[in-house]
């Protein structure tokens, strides 16, 4: 293929790749699915509008007022005031909200919202507390600050680092250091890791909460104003150097006296020892870095927890509870698409009384559920939809084992609810705007212990306070105050055998501790002495778990960065202090002095603000109109050669709703000749489960190019002939695909083309003394008559893959299409494509493909078709398109092929330590061995001729920032020299 060739198929390629990523219309690739259809309304506030649905309308009239409240915080404290009016989109719950089709692609379980750089939308979903919704509410509005005052100046969010980015809006979110932060500040502290400001752009030091515990300490020191002069700051060196500019202080100072304010925050101050009081069962040596959750048995013998041991999901664990040995993976999530998501955040398992079931709350098919295993072979014994909720959290059993109570998101509001699993009825325990999470069944079946913000909170002011424990009469649904330690938060509480006791985790002193509650004489008791704390991933994710026929707890605890579970006995000798509580007191919860001054520096001070009352908030309808939402990198480029020299350039432009329901995608490249000009145009429909699209397009493509030897003429002249043929497609099709989940899906297309061919020569004259041309002449010529083309196709389509650094590693893939064809020449195109992912021993994957592309019937033999495959090195390594076998462009004309692939895959190092990271630039070392088939009907090979290609070999691939890149050494074998050769390719593995 000449130059020309390669440059006008490059623009077509990428157009069509972006506009086909648009209708998830890729080759291979996981689904998001619409299970819900929302009808969207906007609510118009003084400065903001706000677009929701029917099923959150109670919730979204809070957000709408706490918006305004948020506005005028942050005017206030950023010294802005906003020109345009930020839309805010809101969903009902995380469920709801992965949904979006204003994000494309699927959103990770962890992201809790998003503000859009391009059109300022800030979405985000209700969570199981209004007060957590609050911050993540006052966090995105912040980005929305954020990228209107520095897009006045000019500038970009996307040129700043996230901790400075986000460590910010966490800063001005929270207004303090919270307990979770602070946790993790006294570990690094404690292994001496805490790095410095310079430091901070390693995506090792979380950028949430180093950047916030950055900007505590910048406003404590230099004031609150620090954070609006850094961020209106021109200085250069980016966010460092706005920062130094405005606190005078360079970077190294700085971040020493960062480190000191840390340290204070220590335990090893006041005489505590730095080190953990338990001992860890499950730790990184034994599990993963994250462990959480742990559910014992009720002897106290087994565990139940989740874990991403394997490194490339979070799964299910049985475990022994004393040594913490891996017994049984209950759930696996890599490459099995049954569970959408195991709430892993917020929410554990439960064992029921008999110790042969275990209770997780997840999602499935769209739906909330609970699923109940039978723990003893793994399998699982039942799974109730619960239709009545969005989400539900902390399942927990009665003592019978005949009813499962439990908390659960509906309309943006968290409550309780109780199934009876002989009937499925589920019957809701609370209704109210009070977040009620965690409950625990007593053991004598009458009353359910929770966690409740409803004895703090206002609805009427909108102020949220700590959780406090509480206990419901499951018959009569009547509510009380259960003691807690004041001023801190109270969550997951468990019961004692005997109901004389509750367990639970209270942040007293901003360290997260295991506490007891002695019920009849309202005395706490702390249990645990963790300096670093007993804690999940987020501050209200449940941590503890109590087996009360052994007498016995396990807890998850953050140390070494990681999250460990320990285990302990629950002797009254373990229990390290009382204090005192008596129902309704104004006592104090013992604190260590050096925690609340380090609690405190920082804390911004507002002044009040009014909250508006919400009722003159009126309601209109959404109207989806379609507006400019970016810009496609413009390109220009120029060039000369022996052919001539080019210039062209190309842009495209992407339209769409405020919800993202409708897209228009549009993409040009022009230049000086007709080569030069593609054109494609795509309106994509995402407003239902069922995706579809038109799309259009005009595309030159040149096939083939033919360069002689130059002859020398009797004048003493060399003449070159140069021919191309190129073909003009201009087409009209429509695709629609329905997503049966996020692996499965069925796509079915309708399309019209018409196709000219013409035949380009150029014949060149040069000088024989010096190689100058004289003169050059271009023809140019019908190579066959024009064809007109329908084409229909159907294609089932699953991808449970689970990507590495470079390739697949786990799961599998199919495609199974066939596509008519009729016209000016009619055949069908028939697709199989089968790829496994196996991994027998970690880290080594085995990868085999085996792949069938054929053209069936009488113009499948058409030589004006264009070829199955592009390149031939995709198929089979060690050969190409003008490679070591004569004609080797003939195999990619071929009509039909079939091509075996198998691969052994490994990360490097991984291969020595067993682990699945990855090196900073990741690399995978593979062994292969391809085959394939080709069905040609060339000059040179009959038509009955079915030739097979085979090598074998060693490589490498890299990804070098997205971009990955494949080294091979290769011997082909059905090659008429033997030999090893070098080869390269630019692909992620199949």
């Amino acid at each position: 293929m000449t130059r020309g060739v390669i440059r006008a198929m490059t623009l077509a390629f990428a157009l069509s790749g972006a506009l086909s990523a648009s209708l998830s219309a890729q080759y291979f690739g996981s689904n998001k699915v619409q299970y819900d259809r929302f009808d969207f309304q906007v609510l118009p506030t003084s400065h903001f509008d706000i677009y929701y649905y029917s099923d959150e309308a109670e919730a979204t009239k809070i957000a709408a007022r706490l918006a305004e409240r948020w506005y005028a915080r942050l005017s206030h404290v950023l010294d802005h005031t906003l020109t345009e009016r930020p839309p805010i989109v809101l969903y009902a719950s995380h469920a709801h909200f992965t949904q979006t089709t204003i994000l494309p692609g699927n959103i990770p379980e962890g992201v809790g919202g998003f503000t859009d750089h391009q059109r300022g939308r800030v979405v985000l979903p209700f969570t199981a507390a209004l007060g957590e919704t609050d911050h993540v509410l006052g966090h995105e509005l912040v980005h929305a600050f954020q990228r209107l005052i520095l897009r006045k100046a000019g500038r970009s969010m996307a040129t700043l680092p996230l901790w400075y980015i986000e460590g910010m809006a966490e800063y001005l979110s929270v207004g303090q250091l919270d307990s979770n932060t602070a946790m993790w500040l006294r570990d690094a502290a404690e292994q001496n890791t805490l790095p410095r400001i310079d430091q901070l752009n390693n995506p090792k030091f979380f950028p949430y909460r180093y950047g916030q515990a950055l900007w505590v300490y910048l406003a404590g020191r230099f004031g609150e104003d620090v954070v609006a002069k850094s961020l209106k700051s021109n200085a250069k060196g980016g966010a460092i150097g706005r920062i130094v500019s405005v606190t005078g202080v360079d970077s190294r100072t700085l971040s020493s006296g960062w480190h000191e304010s840390i340290q204070q925050m220590s335990p090893a101050r006041e005489g505590v020892p730095a080190k953990t009081t338990s001992p860890a069962i499950v730790s990184s040596e034994n599990g993963g870095r994250l462990n959480v959750g742990p559910a014992l048995s009720p002897d106290g013998k087994s565990m139940v927890f989740l874990s991403e041991r394997d490194q490339y999901s979070i799964d299910v664990y049985l475990a022994d509870a004393h040594t913490g040995a891996i017994r049984r993976k209950i759930v696996q999530t890599a490459g099995d698409p049954h569970f959408e998501s195991l709430q892993f955040i917020e929410s554990a398992g439960a064992w029921d009384p008999s110790g042969r079931r275990f209770a997780l709350a997840a999602r499935s098919g769209g739906e909330a559920v609970l699923s109940i295993f039978d723990v003893q072979n793994g399998s699982m014994d039942r799974e109730v939809p619960i239709r009545e909720a969005d989400q539900v959290f902390g399942p927990t059993w009665s003592p019978d084992g005949k009813r499962i109570a439990f908390s659960a998101l509906k309309g943006g509001l968290s409550d309780l609810y109780e199934l009876n699993l002989e009937t499925a009825r589920v019957r809701a325990l609370t209704s109210d705007a009070f977040a009620d999470l965690q409950p625990a069944w007593s053991p004598d079946g009458r009353m359910i212990v929770f966690s409740t913000d409803r004895f703090t909170s206002s609805l009427e002011t909108l102020t949220f306070g700590s959780f406090r424990l509480a206990a419901i009469d499951v018959e009569t649904r009547a509510v009380r105050e259960l003691p807690s330690v004041p001023g801190a938060k109270n969550i997951d509480p468990h019961w004692s055998r005997d109901g004389g006791s509750i367990y639970f985790i209270s942040d007293a002193g901003q360290v997260s501790n295991v506490y007891r509650l002695d019920v009849a004489d309202e005395a706490i008791y702390q249990v645990t002495r963790e300096t670093t704390g007993v804690s999940g991933i987020t501050a209200l994710s449940p941590a503890l778990s109590v087996a009360g026929q052994a007498n016995r707890a396990a807890f998850s605890v953050y140390r070494r960065g990681a999250y460990e579970i320990h285990s302990i006995d629950l002797t009254s000798d373990s229990e390290i202090a009382a204090v005192p509580i008596v129902k309704g007191s104004m006592a104090q919860a013992p604190s260590s002095s050096s925690s609340v001054a380090a609690s405190s520096a920082g804390t911004f001070s507002m002044p009040p603000f009014d909250l508006p009352s919400g009722k003159t908030f009126a309601v209109k309808p959404y109207r989806a109109g379609l507006s400019l939402d970016r810009m496609l990198q413009p390109y220009l480029s120029a060039g000369g050669g022996s052919t001539g020299g080019f210039i062209r350039g190309g842009v495209g432009l992407s339209f769409g709703d405020m919800l993202g329901n409708h897209q228009l995608q549009t993409a040009i490249q022009v230049g000086k000749g007709v080569d030069d000009f593609i054109a494609e145009a795509a309106y994509v429909n995402m407003r239902s489960r069922w995706n579809w699209g038109i799309i259009g397009s005009h595309v030159p493509w040149l096939i083939g190019a033919t360069q002689p030897p130059a002859t020398k003429l009797a004048d003493g002249t060399l003449t070159q002939e140069t021919t191309v043929f190129r073909q003009l497609h201009r087409d009209v099709s429509t695709l629609a695909i329905y997503p049966f989940s996020g692996a499965k899906r069925l796509e079915v297309g309708l399309g019209a083309q018409s196709i000219a061919y013409d035949r380009e020569l150029t014949v060149s004259n040069y000088s024989a003394v010096n190689g100058r041309m004289l003169n050059s002449s271009t023809s140019v010529s019908s190579a066959s008559p024009s064809a007109f083309l329908v084409e229909t196709g159907a294609a089932l389509v699953y991808d449970s893959s689970v990507f590495g650094p470079t390739s697949p590693i786990l799961g599998q893939r199919y495609r199974l299409g066939i596509s008519p064809t009729v016209g000016s020449f009619s055949f069908a195109t028939l697709t199989a494509d089968y790829r496994k992912y196996m991994m027998p021993v970690r880290p080594l994957t085995i990868a085999v493909r085996v792949m069938h592309v054929g053209r069936y019937g009488s113009g499948a033999d058409d030589p004006r078709l264009l070829p199955l495959a592009w390149t031939l090195r995709d198929l089979v390594r060690g050969y190409g398109d003008t490679g070591p076998i004569s004609g080797d462009i003939s195999y990619l004309m071929s009509p039909r092929l079939l091509v075996g692939n198998v691969e052994a895959r490994f990360p490097i190092p991984g291969i020595f330590t067993g682990s699945l990271q990855p090196l900073p630039l990741p690399i995978e070392g593979l062994f292969f061995a391809d085959a394939g088939q080709f069905w040609t009907t060339t000059a040179a090979l009959t038509t009955t001729a079915r030739p097979i290609l085979r090598s074998l070999g060693a490589g490498i691939r890299l990804n070098a920032a997205g971009l990955i890149f494949e080294l091979d050494a290769v011997r082909p074998i059905d090659h008429i020299t033997s030999g090893w050769k070098f080869a390269f390719n630019f692909r992620p593995g199949f």
